[in-house]
Protein backbone atom coordinates (compact mmCIF):
# COMPACT_ATOMS: atom_id res chain seq x y z
CA UNK A 1 0.00 0.00 0.00
CA UNK A 2 1.49 3.43 -0.93
CA UNK A 3 2.47 5.76 1.90
CA UNK A 4 -0.32 8.14 3.05
CA UNK A 5 -2.90 6.68 0.66
CA UNK A 6 -6.19 8.59 1.01
CA UNK A 7 -4.46 11.18 3.20
CA UNK A 8 -4.63 14.94 2.60
CA UNK A 9 -2.84 18.09 3.77
CA UNK A 10 0.35 16.16 4.49
CA UNK A 11 3.55 18.21 4.54
CA UNK A 12 7.04 16.74 4.65
CA UNK A 13 10.55 18.14 4.59
CA UNK A 14 13.73 16.06 4.23
CA UNK A 15 11.79 13.05 5.51
CA UNK A 16 12.85 9.44 5.44
CA UNK A 17 10.07 6.87 5.54
CA UNK A 18 10.28 3.18 6.26
CA UNK A 19 7.49 0.80 5.37
CA UNK A 20 7.13 -1.29 8.51
CA UNK A 21 4.15 -3.22 7.28
CA UNK A 22 6.03 -6.52 7.34
CA UNK A 23 8.43 -5.77 10.21
CA UNK A 24 8.03 -8.29 13.04
CA UNK A 25 8.06 -6.62 16.45
CA UNK A 26 8.79 -8.94 19.38
CA UNK A 27 6.59 -8.29 22.36
CA UNK A 28 7.67 -10.08 25.51
CA UNK A 29 4.78 -12.20 26.76
CA UNK A 30 3.57 -12.52 30.32
CA UNK A 31 4.89 -16.08 30.30
CA UNK A 32 8.39 -14.95 29.42
CA UNK A 33 8.39 -12.38 32.18
CA UNK A 34 7.10 -14.81 34.79
CA UNK A 35 9.82 -17.21 33.65
CA UNK A 36 12.40 -14.55 34.54
CA UNK A 37 10.90 -14.39 38.02
CA UNK A 38 11.03 -18.18 38.25
CA UNK A 39 14.68 -18.23 37.12
CA UNK A 40 15.52 -15.82 39.96
CA UNK A 41 13.74 -18.04 42.51
CA UNK A 42 14.46 -21.26 44.41
CA UNK A 43 11.41 -23.47 43.72
CA UNK A 44 12.99 -26.33 45.70
CA UNK A 45 12.55 -24.25 48.87
CA UNK A 46 8.75 -24.45 48.69
CA UNK A 47 7.20 -26.66 51.36
CA UNK A 48 5.61 -28.96 48.76
CA UNK A 49 8.60 -29.18 46.43
CA UNK A 50 9.52 -32.71 45.37
CA UNK A 51 13.09 -31.98 46.52
CA UNK A 52 12.12 -30.75 49.97
CA UNK A 53 12.61 -33.83 52.15
CA UNK A 54 11.65 -32.18 55.43
CA UNK A 55 8.75 -34.26 56.77
CA UNK A 56 5.68 -33.07 58.62
CA UNK A 57 5.03 -34.10 62.20
CA UNK A 58 4.07 -37.70 62.80
CA UNK A 59 0.30 -37.91 63.16
CA UNK A 60 -0.84 -37.18 66.70
CA UNK A 61 2.37 -35.40 67.75
CA UNK A 62 3.08 -31.73 68.42
CA UNK A 63 -0.66 -31.16 68.31
CA UNK A 64 -0.67 -28.28 70.78
CA UNK A 65 1.94 -26.27 68.89
CA UNK A 66 0.29 -26.93 65.52
CA UNK A 67 -3.09 -25.96 66.95
CA UNK A 68 -1.72 -22.72 68.43
CA UNK A 69 -0.05 -21.67 65.17
CA UNK A 70 -2.92 -22.58 62.87
CA UNK A 71 -5.31 -20.92 65.30
CA UNK A 72 -3.27 -17.73 65.07
CA UNK A 73 -3.20 -17.97 61.30
CA UNK A 74 -6.91 -18.58 60.98
CA UNK A 75 -7.82 -15.70 63.26
CA UNK A 76 -9.03 -17.65 66.29
CA UNK A 77 -6.93 -15.52 68.65
CA UNK A 78 -8.15 -12.11 69.66
CA UNK A 79 -4.70 -10.55 69.43
CA UNK A 80 -4.85 -10.10 65.65
CA UNK A 81 -2.49 -7.14 65.93
CA UNK A 82 0.19 -9.85 66.22
CA UNK A 83 0.59 -10.28 62.47
CA UNK A 84 4.03 -11.90 62.86
CA UNK A 85 4.69 -15.19 64.64
CA UNK A 86 8.09 -16.53 65.64
CA UNK A 87 8.48 -20.14 66.76
CA UNK A 88 11.99 -20.59 68.12
CA UNK A 89 13.74 -23.67 69.37
CA UNK A 90 17.16 -25.36 69.39
CA UNK A 91 18.43 -27.82 66.80
CA UNK A 92 16.63 -31.14 66.55
CA UNK A 93 13.35 -30.37 68.31
CA UNK A 94 11.26 -30.54 65.12
CA UNK A 95 10.67 -26.93 64.07
CA UNK A 96 10.65 -27.73 60.35
CA UNK A 97 8.23 -30.61 60.90
CA UNK A 98 5.87 -28.24 62.73
CA UNK A 99 6.22 -25.71 59.89
CA UNK A 100 5.39 -28.42 57.34
CA UNK A 101 2.35 -29.56 59.32
CA UNK A 102 1.09 -25.99 59.66
CA UNK A 103 1.54 -25.37 55.93
CA UNK A 104 -0.62 -28.39 55.19
CA UNK A 105 -3.24 -27.49 57.79
CA UNK A 106 -3.77 -23.95 56.49
CA UNK A 107 -3.35 -24.75 52.79
CA UNK A 108 -6.41 -22.70 51.86
CA UNK A 109 -4.96 -19.59 53.53
CA UNK A 110 -1.35 -20.15 52.52
CA UNK A 111 0.13 -17.69 50.04
CA UNK A 112 3.80 -18.66 50.01
CA UNK A 113 6.53 -20.60 51.83
CA UNK A 114 10.31 -20.59 51.93
CA UNK A 115 12.24 -23.38 53.64
CA UNK A 116 15.86 -22.27 53.94
CA UNK A 117 18.42 -25.08 53.78
CA UNK A 118 22.12 -24.45 54.08
CA UNK A 119 23.10 -28.01 53.16
CA UNK A 120 20.92 -28.03 50.04
CA UNK A 121 22.03 -24.59 48.92
CA UNK A 122 18.55 -23.09 49.27
CA UNK A 123 19.88 -20.20 51.29
CA UNK A 124 20.60 -17.33 48.88
CA UNK A 125 19.01 -14.22 50.45
CA UNK A 126 18.83 -12.47 47.06
CA UNK A 127 16.40 -15.15 45.86
CA UNK A 128 14.14 -15.01 48.89
CA UNK A 129 11.83 -12.17 47.78
CA UNK A 130 11.62 -13.34 44.17
CA UNK A 131 10.62 -16.84 45.37
CA UNK A 132 7.83 -15.35 47.48
CA UNK A 133 6.78 -13.09 44.59
CA UNK A 134 6.69 -15.99 42.14
CA UNK A 135 4.32 -17.95 44.38
CA UNK A 136 2.06 -14.92 44.78
CA UNK A 137 2.07 -14.44 41.00
CA UNK A 138 0.83 -17.99 40.47
CA UNK A 139 -2.01 -17.50 42.95
CA UNK A 140 -3.24 -13.97 42.19
CA UNK A 141 -3.61 -13.02 38.48
CA UNK A 142 -3.95 -9.24 39.11
CA UNK A 143 -0.69 -9.30 41.08
CA UNK A 144 0.97 -11.38 38.37
CA UNK A 145 0.07 -8.83 35.70
CA UNK A 146 1.36 -6.00 37.85
CA UNK A 147 4.66 -7.63 38.77
CA UNK A 148 5.14 -8.73 35.15
CA UNK A 149 5.05 -5.10 34.08
CA UNK A 150 7.57 -4.19 36.78
CA UNK A 151 9.99 -6.89 35.62
CA UNK A 152 9.53 -5.76 32.01
CA UNK A 153 10.33 -2.15 32.85
CA UNK A 154 13.28 -3.05 35.04
CA UNK A 155 14.64 -6.62 34.64
CA UNK A 156 17.58 -5.70 36.90
CA UNK A 157 15.22 -5.52 39.87
CA UNK A 158 15.82 -9.27 40.23
CA UNK A 159 19.48 -8.53 40.99
CA UNK A 160 18.87 -5.80 43.56
CA UNK A 161 19.24 -5.90 47.35
CA UNK A 162 16.66 -7.58 49.58
CA UNK A 163 15.23 -4.19 50.59
CA UNK A 164 14.82 -3.00 46.98
CA UNK A 165 13.29 -6.29 45.85
CA UNK A 166 10.86 -6.28 48.76
CA UNK A 167 9.67 -2.79 47.83
CA UNK A 168 9.61 -3.23 44.06
CA UNK A 169 8.25 -6.78 43.84
CA UNK A 170 5.91 -6.80 46.85
CA UNK A 171 5.08 -3.39 48.30
CA UNK A 172 4.78 -1.44 45.04
CA UNK A 173 2.55 -3.84 43.05
CA UNK A 174 0.35 -4.55 46.07
CA UNK A 175 -0.09 -0.80 46.62
CA UNK A 176 -0.92 -0.24 42.95
CA UNK A 177 -3.60 -2.92 43.13
CA UNK A 178 -5.01 -1.56 46.38
CA UNK A 179 -5.26 1.91 44.80
CA UNK A 180 -7.52 0.41 42.13
CA UNK A 181 -9.65 -1.40 44.70
CA UNK A 182 -8.12 -4.84 44.21
CA UNK A 183 -7.07 -6.62 47.39
CA UNK A 184 -4.57 -9.47 47.19
CA UNK A 185 -3.87 -12.04 49.89
CA UNK A 186 -5.64 -10.25 52.74
CA UNK A 187 -4.68 -12.07 55.95
CA UNK A 188 -3.11 -14.90 53.93
CA UNK A 189 -0.09 -16.56 55.52
CA UNK A 190 3.54 -16.73 54.45
CA UNK A 191 5.74 -19.32 56.22
CA UNK A 192 9.52 -18.87 56.49
CA UNK A 193 11.35 -21.86 57.95
CA UNK A 194 15.00 -22.15 58.96
CA UNK A 195 15.85 -18.45 58.76
CA UNK A 196 19.06 -19.21 60.69
CA UNK A 197 20.23 -21.19 57.64
CA UNK A 198 19.96 -18.17 55.33
CA UNK A 199 23.41 -17.17 54.09
CA UNK A 200 24.71 -14.28 56.18
CA UNK A 201 23.82 -12.88 59.57
CA UNK A 202 23.08 -9.45 58.10
CA UNK A 203 20.68 -10.94 55.55
CA UNK A 204 18.82 -12.81 58.30
CA UNK A 205 18.49 -9.62 60.31
CA UNK A 206 17.42 -7.62 57.24
CA UNK A 207 14.63 -10.05 56.35
CA UNK A 208 13.16 -9.75 59.83
CA UNK A 209 13.47 -5.97 59.89
CA UNK A 210 11.87 -5.28 56.51
CA UNK A 211 8.94 -7.59 57.25
CA UNK A 212 8.39 -6.09 60.72
CA UNK A 213 8.53 -2.58 59.20
CA UNK A 214 6.09 -3.62 56.48
CA UNK A 215 3.62 -4.90 59.05
CA UNK A 216 3.94 -1.66 61.05
CA UNK A 217 3.42 0.49 57.97
CA UNK A 218 0.70 -1.84 56.60
CA UNK A 219 2.38 -2.04 53.20
CA UNK A 220 1.74 -5.79 52.85
CA UNK A 221 -1.49 -7.59 53.81
CA UNK A 222 0.00 -10.89 54.95
CA UNK A 223 0.54 -12.77 58.19
CA UNK A 224 4.17 -13.88 58.51
CA UNK A 225 5.25 -17.02 60.41
CA UNK A 226 8.96 -17.58 61.16
CA UNK A 227 10.55 -20.82 62.41
CA UNK A 228 14.22 -20.70 63.46
CA UNK A 229 16.85 -21.36 66.06
CA UNK A 230 17.16 -18.58 68.68
CA UNK A 231 20.48 -17.26 67.37
CA UNK A 232 21.50 -14.06 69.25
CA UNK A 233 21.01 -11.68 66.28
CA UNK A 234 17.64 -13.24 65.38
CA UNK A 235 16.50 -13.07 68.98
CA UNK A 236 17.59 -9.42 69.22
CA UNK A 237 15.68 -8.55 66.04
CA UNK A 238 12.46 -10.12 67.34
CA UNK A 239 12.86 -8.48 70.74
CA UNK A 240 13.14 -4.95 69.36
CA UNK A 241 10.38 -2.53 70.37
CA UNK A 242 8.97 -2.42 66.86
CA UNK A 243 8.88 -6.22 66.65
CA UNK A 244 7.34 -6.92 70.05
CA UNK A 245 4.39 -4.67 69.18
CA UNK A 246 3.34 -6.94 66.31
CA UNK A 247 4.97 -10.31 67.04
CA UNK A 248 3.71 -13.38 68.86
CA UNK A 249 6.63 -15.45 70.21
CA UNK A 250 6.32 -19.20 70.79
CA UNK A 251 8.94 -21.64 72.05
CA UNK A 252 9.57 -25.27 71.09
CA UNK A 253 12.06 -26.35 73.74
CA UNK A 254 14.09 -29.47 74.30
CA UNK A 255 11.68 -30.99 76.75
CA UNK A 256 10.88 -34.37 78.20
CA UNK A 257 7.31 -33.28 77.71
CA UNK A 258 7.78 -34.52 74.14
CA UNK A 259 8.51 -38.08 75.34
CA UNK A 260 4.98 -39.26 74.59
CA UNK A 261 5.16 -37.97 71.01
CA UNK A 262 8.62 -39.49 70.51
CA UNK A 263 7.43 -42.83 71.88
CA UNK A 264 4.49 -42.87 69.45
CA UNK A 265 6.85 -42.08 66.58
CA UNK A 266 9.29 -44.86 67.55
CA UNK A 267 6.53 -47.45 67.96
CA UNK A 268 5.16 -46.71 64.50
CA UNK A 269 8.65 -46.78 62.97
CA UNK A 270 9.46 -50.17 64.49
CA UNK A 271 6.09 -51.48 63.33
CA UNK A 272 7.17 -50.77 59.73
CA UNK A 273 10.60 -52.32 60.35
CA UNK A 274 8.99 -55.53 61.68
CA UNK A 275 6.87 -55.66 58.54
CA UNK A 276 9.96 -55.12 56.38
CA UNK A 277 11.69 -58.13 57.97
CA UNK A 278 8.43 -60.11 57.96
CA UNK A 279 8.50 -60.73 61.71
CA UNK A 280 5.45 -62.73 62.93
CA UNK A 281 2.84 -60.66 64.73
CA UNK A 282 3.29 -62.62 67.96
CA UNK A 283 7.00 -61.69 68.09
CA UNK A 284 7.31 -58.64 70.34
CA UNK A 285 10.32 -56.56 69.36
CA UNK A 286 11.64 -54.22 70.62
CA UNK A 287 10.59 -54.85 74.18
CA UNK A 288 8.79 -52.23 76.24
CA UNK A 289 11.97 -51.62 78.18
CA UNK A 290 13.97 -51.07 74.97
CA UNK A 291 11.41 -48.60 73.61
CA UNK A 292 11.53 -46.63 76.86
CA UNK A 293 15.34 -46.62 76.83
CA UNK A 294 15.34 -45.21 73.29
CA UNK A 295 12.87 -42.53 74.36
CA UNK A 296 15.15 -41.69 77.26
CA UNK A 297 18.17 -41.49 74.94
CA UNK A 298 16.25 -39.18 72.58
CA UNK A 299 16.08 -36.73 75.50
CA UNK A 300 13.37 -34.61 73.90
CA UNK A 301 14.99 -34.43 70.43
CA UNK A 302 12.87 -35.64 67.53
CA UNK A 303 15.94 -35.69 65.28
CA UNK A 304 17.37 -38.47 67.46
CA UNK A 305 14.25 -40.61 67.13
CA UNK A 306 14.05 -40.00 63.36
CA UNK A 307 17.71 -40.97 62.98
CA UNK A 308 17.10 -44.14 65.01
CA UNK A 309 14.41 -45.33 62.60
CA UNK A 310 16.52 -44.53 59.53
CA UNK A 311 19.48 -46.28 61.18
CA UNK A 312 17.40 -49.42 61.71
CA UNK A 313 16.05 -49.28 58.14
CA UNK A 314 19.48 -48.75 56.55
CA UNK A 315 19.90 -51.18 53.63
CA UNK A 316 23.53 -51.67 54.68
CA UNK A 317 22.43 -52.64 58.19
CA UNK A 318 23.44 -55.79 59.98
CA UNK A 319 20.69 -57.93 61.39
CA UNK A 320 18.26 -55.69 63.30
CA UNK A 321 18.65 -57.03 66.84
CA UNK A 322 22.43 -56.45 66.75
CA UNK A 323 21.86 -52.97 65.33
CA UNK A 324 19.41 -52.14 68.12
CA UNK A 325 21.82 -53.50 70.70
CA UNK A 326 24.56 -51.15 69.47
CA UNK A 327 22.16 -48.25 69.91
CA UNK A 328 21.11 -49.21 73.42
CA UNK A 329 24.73 -49.61 74.49
CA UNK A 330 25.19 -45.87 73.95
CA UNK A 331 23.07 -45.25 77.02
CA UNK A 332 22.03 -41.79 78.08
CA UNK A 333 25.02 -39.44 78.14
CA UNK A 334 23.05 -36.20 78.08
CA UNK A 335 24.37 -33.51 80.39
CA UNK A 336 22.58 -30.38 81.53
CA UNK A 337 24.92 -28.09 79.57
CA UNK A 338 24.92 -30.13 76.36
CA UNK A 339 21.47 -31.25 75.16
CA UNK A 340 23.08 -32.69 72.02
CA UNK A 341 25.43 -35.09 73.85
CA UNK A 342 23.32 -38.18 73.09
CA UNK A 343 22.91 -37.14 69.46
CA UNK A 344 26.67 -36.64 69.10
CA UNK A 345 27.32 -40.14 70.47
CA UNK A 346 24.83 -41.52 67.97
CA UNK A 347 26.54 -39.72 65.08
CA UNK A 348 29.92 -41.08 66.23
CA UNK A 349 28.44 -44.61 66.30
CA UNK A 350 27.23 -44.18 62.70
CA UNK A 351 30.65 -43.00 61.49
CA UNK A 352 32.40 -45.83 63.37
CA UNK A 353 30.52 -48.27 61.11
CA UNK A 354 32.42 -46.93 58.08
CA UNK A 355 35.32 -49.28 57.21
CA UNK A 356 38.71 -47.79 58.02
CA UNK A 357 39.87 -47.99 54.41
CA UNK A 358 36.77 -46.17 53.19
CA UNK A 359 36.74 -43.49 55.89
CA UNK A 360 39.07 -40.96 54.14
CA UNK A 361 36.81 -40.88 51.07
CA UNK A 362 33.71 -40.66 53.27
CA UNK A 363 35.09 -37.71 55.21
CA UNK A 364 36.22 -36.01 51.98
CA UNK A 365 32.69 -36.29 50.59
CA UNK A 366 31.13 -35.15 53.86
CA UNK A 367 33.48 -32.18 53.94
CA UNK A 368 32.35 -31.21 50.43
CA UNK A 369 28.71 -31.48 51.50
CA UNK A 370 29.29 -28.96 54.29
CA UNK A 371 30.45 -26.39 51.71
CA UNK A 372 28.81 -24.69 48.74
CA UNK A 373 30.63 -27.05 46.34
CA UNK A 374 27.69 -29.48 46.30
CA UNK A 375 25.35 -26.73 45.12
CA UNK A 376 27.07 -26.36 41.76
CA UNK A 377 26.24 -29.88 40.64
CA UNK A 378 26.68 -33.30 42.14
CA UNK A 379 28.22 -34.99 39.11
CA UNK A 380 30.79 -32.22 38.69
CA UNK A 381 31.71 -32.51 42.35
CA UNK A 382 32.24 -36.27 42.14
CA UNK A 383 34.37 -35.78 39.04
CA UNK A 384 36.51 -33.16 40.80
CA UNK A 385 36.95 -35.50 43.76
CA UNK A 386 37.80 -38.27 41.28
CA UNK A 387 35.11 -40.51 42.70
CA UNK A 388 33.97 -43.39 40.52
CA UNK A 389 30.48 -44.74 41.18
CA UNK A 390 32.02 -47.61 43.13
CA UNK A 391 34.01 -45.24 45.35
CA UNK A 392 31.00 -42.97 45.85
CA UNK A 393 28.56 -45.70 46.86
CA UNK A 394 31.07 -47.34 49.17
CA UNK A 395 31.68 -43.94 50.81
CA UNK A 396 27.97 -43.45 51.63
CA UNK A 397 27.04 -47.10 52.21
CA UNK A 398 26.83 -46.76 55.99
CA UNK A 399 25.37 -43.26 56.13
CA UNK A 400 21.77 -43.69 54.98
CA UNK A 401 20.50 -42.71 58.42
CA UNK A 402 22.01 -39.23 58.07
CA UNK A 403 22.31 -38.71 54.29
CA UNK A 404 19.62 -38.53 51.63
CA UNK A 405 21.17 -40.24 48.59
CA UNK A 406 18.89 -39.96 45.54
CA UNK A 407 19.80 -41.77 42.34
CA UNK A 408 18.62 -41.54 38.75
CA UNK A 409 17.38 -44.48 36.69
CA UNK A 410 20.94 -45.19 35.50
CA UNK A 411 22.40 -45.21 39.02
CA UNK A 412 24.16 -41.86 38.77
CA UNK A 413 23.94 -40.11 42.17
CA UNK A 414 21.92 -36.94 42.40
CA UNK A 415 22.44 -34.13 44.87
CA UNK A 416 23.24 -35.75 48.20
CA UNK A 417 22.05 -33.83 51.26
CA UNK A 418 21.96 -34.12 55.03
CA UNK A 419 18.64 -35.08 56.54
CA UNK A 420 19.24 -32.56 59.30
CA UNK A 421 21.58 -29.60 59.67
CA UNK A 422 22.66 -30.90 63.09
CA UNK A 423 24.85 -33.52 61.38
CA UNK A 424 26.64 -30.83 59.37
CA UNK A 425 27.09 -28.81 62.58
CA UNK A 426 28.48 -31.91 64.29
CA UNK A 427 31.02 -32.60 61.52
CA UNK A 428 32.43 -29.07 61.52
CA UNK A 429 32.81 -28.87 65.30
CA UNK A 430 35.95 -30.71 66.42
CA UNK A 431 34.82 -30.83 70.04
CA UNK A 432 31.61 -32.62 69.07
CA UNK A 433 32.87 -34.88 66.30
CA UNK A 434 36.31 -35.57 67.83
CA UNK A 435 39.52 -35.17 65.80
CA UNK A 436 38.88 -38.52 64.12
CA UNK A 437 35.65 -37.46 62.37
CA UNK A 438 36.11 -33.70 62.20
CA UNK A 439 35.97 -32.45 58.61
CA UNK A 440 38.54 -29.81 57.79
CA UNK A 441 37.44 -27.77 54.79
CA UNK A 442 40.93 -26.35 54.34
CA UNK A 443 42.13 -29.88 53.78
CA UNK A 444 39.30 -30.42 51.29
CA UNK A 445 40.22 -27.35 49.25
CA UNK A 446 43.88 -28.34 49.23
CA UNK A 447 42.99 -31.78 47.89
CA UNK A 448 40.66 -30.31 45.27
CA UNK A 449 43.32 -27.84 44.19
CA UNK A 450 45.80 -30.67 43.85
CA UNK A 451 43.40 -32.88 41.91
CA UNK A 452 42.32 -30.03 39.61
CA UNK A 453 45.96 -29.16 38.96
CA UNK A 454 46.72 -32.82 38.25
CA UNK A 455 43.79 -33.04 35.83
CA UNK A 456 44.83 -29.84 34.04
CA UNK A 457 48.39 -31.11 33.78
CA UNK A 458 47.21 -34.34 32.13
CA UNK A 459 44.96 -32.43 29.74
CA UNK A 460 47.85 -30.11 28.90
CA UNK A 461 50.17 -33.05 28.25
CA UNK A 462 47.63 -34.69 25.94
CA UNK A 463 47.15 -31.41 24.09
CA UNK A 464 50.91 -30.96 23.66
CA UNK A 465 51.22 -34.52 22.36
CA UNK A 466 48.60 -33.77 19.72
CA UNK A 467 50.35 -30.52 18.77
CA UNK A 468 53.64 -32.37 18.25
CA UNK A 469 51.92 -34.67 15.76
CA UNK A 470 50.55 -31.84 13.56
CA UNK A 471 52.21 -31.98 10.07
CA UNK A 472 54.34 -28.98 9.15
CA UNK A 473 52.17 -28.28 6.10
CA UNK A 474 49.08 -27.89 8.24
CA UNK A 475 48.17 -24.20 8.46
CA UNK A 476 47.48 -22.65 11.88
CA UNK A 477 44.16 -20.96 12.30
CA UNK A 478 44.26 -17.95 14.52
Amino acid sequence: MPFFEKSSNVRTKNGTFVDATNVSVHNETHGERIDKLLAASIPQALHDSSENNKPACFEGTREEHIRNITGWGLGDWKARQARVLWLEGPAGVGKSAVAQSCARSIRGRLSATFFFSRTNGWNDPKKFVSTIAYQLATKYPPYRDCVNDIVLRNPLVLEKSIEVQFHDLLVQPLQELEDTGIGVGEDAIIIIDGLDECDGVNAQRTIIQIIIASVHEQTTPFLWAFFSRPEPHIKAAFLSKQATDVCLKLNLPVSRGADGDIEAYLRDGFKMIRAKFDFPAVFIWPSEEEIHRLVDQSAGLFVYAASVIRYMEDPAASEPTARLRSLLELGNTKTSDNPLANLDQFYILILEQVPEGTLPNTLLLLSALTTSLQIEGAQILYAVLKFSLVIFYSAVANLHSVLNVPTSYNGVPGRVSFYHASFSDFLTNKTRSTPRFFVDNDDLYNKIDFRCADTLRKISNRTCDKCMKVPESTPWVG
